[in-house]
């Protein structure tokens, strides 16, 4: 590869950027380093004011899953029931310094991500050159699925973040075998799993990766590997300990989500909906320029040790979630790990192979796919669409924020009246959208199912006596709660349309006197 850092592969280091260049070349390589990192972080601020206004013109609800978390962030824990206690802390420091508005919750997306693409440029300046570094972060930063996720916020973006960091981390551990490199390894992979357990999928690359490579095999004897391994098991033991407290609801949640207990066979139509998927992530372009390369180039990127790196740090984990989709069910997105390596490595093929045209292409390609995706709503509006339930992409972020406005007005004439509901979606959006926000409310579970963090952490027990405002998506009061309160009175129904064929109903019930469940 012209200009490319070749790998230095002796029995102390393996990844080094400058081996055996003359001096005159690495201060060249060391100018062109700083210039192109000026102009990442112009180039990364810019995208991230953009996604910025787009946000707030945007109007958005939270979707569910945000408002959970940011229920999460209020009450700080070692663990919830579907997820690790990251993404809540992320919400909590986000919120803690500009507010609870939508932008400030999602605000850890807006800051994450830029922060793991110039991990990546690192990664990839240091494994190959200053070129495929700036251009494997471009590229990681605007790929649909990054450009999507980066305007939500959820577990997959502090795990980004934690992935780049903990490679990051171990290509400087291999250069050099240095115990600050092995130690933030750990580090990072620790915090990694208390974002998402799919982390650990990191520790079996590494080890695969130190198995493959004869140089490196000295590695699996070094204590230091193993100090990384404990430091980021230590780092993970409080989540365990909260979840062996609670009886295991995230591992079970985690297994149930999975639909392997559940179904039987092979499930083809799940595998091919999770492939397609993967191609929305990378970009079709990117994606199956990934996998020719993968295939007929074989014999070369098995003989590289850098494209065998990153072969390593992406194959496992698309294979894992694969058969997970073939057994049961995987989203696309649970195997967005992969495109951290994967970014980069076809990036670095394809500027080998001096494949430019294809390379702008790909960018202009998923650059087109996020505009229609940021601009939505003006774009169909200019085409004279008019949109409905079928496709509208966004008709699940729309009207809470009203429905929380008339559910305000109701909350105010009885103020003494608990938030009750049946439903973990009309929970998590009442108590963000609900001012002030009812964090008291309470999940209706009479037959003591653990199925959601509401009916995890809350109780009608020691609520004896208490009134209630009921809402739920039943037109009418199921007898068990009507038989469980002394008097049950209807109230004003909660009500957005959002289109003709999709709109926001809930019935509100205002109940006396609770008896306990009947």
């Amino acid at each position: 590869m012209q200009g490319k850092m070749p790998l230095r592969l002796n029995e102390h280091t393996v990844h080094s950027p400058h081996p055996n260049r003359p001096a005159q070349s690495i201060a060249a390589e060391r100018y062109l380093g700083r210039r192109a990192n000026l102009l990442l972080l112009l180039l990364l601020t810019a995208l991230t004011a953009y996604r910025i206004i787009v946000l707030h013109w945007a109007g958005f609800s939270l979707y569910v899953d945000e408002a959970q978390y940011w229920t999460w962030a209020q009450h700080l824990d070692w663990g919830y029931y579907s997820k690790p206690p990251v993404v809540a802390a992320v919400i909590a420091a986000t919120t803690s310094i500009c507010g609870n508005s939508e932008l400030c919750v999602k605000a850890g997306s807006l800051i994450l991500y830029p922060l793991a693409a110039w991990l990546i440029f690192e990664i990839a300046r240091r494994l190959f050159d200053t070129r495929t570094g700036f251009w494997s972060s471009i590229i990681f930063v605007t790929l649909p699925g990054a450009a999507f996720s980066a305007m939500i916020i959820s577990t997959d973006v502090p795990l980004f973040l934690c992935w780049t960091l903990a490679l990051y981390a171990y290509v400087r551990a291999l250069d050099g075998d240095q115990w600050r490199w092995w130690l933030l390894a750990g580090v990072a992979g620790g915090i990694g799993l208390l974002t998402k357990y799919t982390m650990a999928i990191f520790a079996v690359s590494a080890l695969l990766h130190l198995a493959a490579s004869r140089d490196l095999r000295h590695h699996l004897r070094s204590p230091k590997l193993y100090t990384a391994l404990a430091l980021a098991a230590a780092i993970f033991a409080p989540n365990l300990w909260w979840n062996a407290a609670h009886d295991w609801p995230t591992l079970r949640h985690t297994t149930e989500i999975s639909g392997l207990e559940q179904r039987h066979g092979l499930q083809w139509h799940e595998f091919f909906a999770f492939l397609g998927g993967q191609a929305a992530i990378l970009g079709p372009i990117f994606f199956a320029v990934w996998l020719l390369q993968l295939g007929l180039g074989m014999r070369k990127w098995t003989a590289d040790p850098r494209y065998r790196l990153l072969a390593c740090f992406s194959l496992p984990f698309l294979a894992i979630i694969s058969i997970e989709g073939l057994f049961g069910r995987a989203n696309a997105n649970w195997a967005a790990m992969t495109y951290t390596a994967a970014t980069v490595f076809v990036v670095a093929r394809m500027i080998d192979k001096k494949r430019w045209g294809l390379l702008v292409a790909g960018i202009v390609l998923n650059l087109s796919v996020t505009a229609i995706a940021y601009h939505y709503d003006y774009l169909t509006r200019l085409a004279g669409i008019e949109l409905d339930r079928r496709i509208d992409v966004f008709k699940r972020v729309r009207g809470w924020d009203d429905i929380g406005k008339q559910m305000s007005g109701i909350k105010a004439q009885h103020p003494d009246a608990l938030l009750l509901a049946n439903d973990r979606d009309i929970l998590a959006e009442l108590e963000y959208y609900v001012l002030p926000h009812p964090l008291d409310a309470v999940q209706w579970n009479p037959r003591h199912v653990i199925d959601s963090h509401y009916a995890l952490t809350t109780t009608m027990n020691d609520k004896i006596g208490r009134d209630f405002l009921y809402v739920t998506r039943a037109p009418r009061l199921p007898p068990e709660v009507f038989n469980s309160f002394t008097s049950a009175q209807p109230l004003p129904s909660l009500y957005v349309e959002i289109h003709p064929d999709y709109v926001l109903d809930f019935s509100v019930w205002l109940l006396r006197d609770f008896r306990g469940y009947q």
